[in-house]
């Protein structure tokens, strides 16, 4: 598939596994993982935000109830070599995993790869 932007794919591990059966989490653990989730997804809006026109960004939970085979290929590798979530790949290359980044790095990240893209384009 031939596409004119970079392509971000963000795979996070399943925050419910295993801590939110009946009686088990507490307000504190309840309490900080909504605030994890909302900090990653004011992350996510801001870069989409920042970078529309120019970065396609797909985000997706593993889960244990789901079989490796139905992920993309190129994720399905890596899940299958026991890559720790959350990671992050662009353009089909895995570039962070076992951290979700923070906005910088996300920035960083990004512009470094745009900048490659584009200059791939204009050299062709």
């Amino acid at each position: 598939m031939i596409t004119d932007k970079v392509r971000v794919e963000i795979y996070e591990g399943d925050p419910f596994t295993g801590c939110c059966g009946p009686g088990v989490a507490s307000p504190s653990a309840v309490e900080k993982l909504r605030k994890m989730l909302m900090e990653r997804n004011e992350t996510v809006k801001a870069l989409r935000e920042e970078f529309k026109g120019q970065v396609e960004i797909e985000r997706e939970i593993v889960s244990s109830r789901r079989q490796y085979d139905t992920y993309p290929p190129h994720i399905c590798a890596l899940l299958k070599i026991g890559t720790q979530v959350p990671f992050m790949v662009i353009n089909g290359q895995l570039v962070l995993k076992g951290a979700f980044p923070s906005l910088e790095d996300f920035r960083k990240l990004i512009s470094e790869h745009i900048k490659s893209f584009n200059q791939g384009i204009t050299s062709q």
